[in-house]
């Protein structure tokens, strides 16, 4: 674990306090990285994806020409 001192704006600490429910400074900043390294990490999977020419989801045509929506 790293103890770091870091300056956070106000406004912006309490707009994170009230969207996200968490009561602490240490809870929003420990989601705020947890999230960001998700999102990086998703974004890493899906550009491999398509350096592999790969679309996991299945099109029309290869679903037999059916329409894929929702009743």
């Amino acid at each position: 674990m790293v103890v770091t001192t870091v300056e956070i704006p106000d406004d912006l600490l309490a707009e994170a306090l009230r969207l996200t429910g968490l009561q602490t400074k240490k809870g929003v900043i420990n989601l705020a990285i947890s999230e960001l390294v998700q999102g990086y990490r998703q974004r890493e999977a899906l550009a491999q994806l398509e350096r592999m020419n790969h679309n996991p989801f299945m099109t029309d045509e290869e679903l037999g020409g059916r329409p894929t929506t929702a009743s």
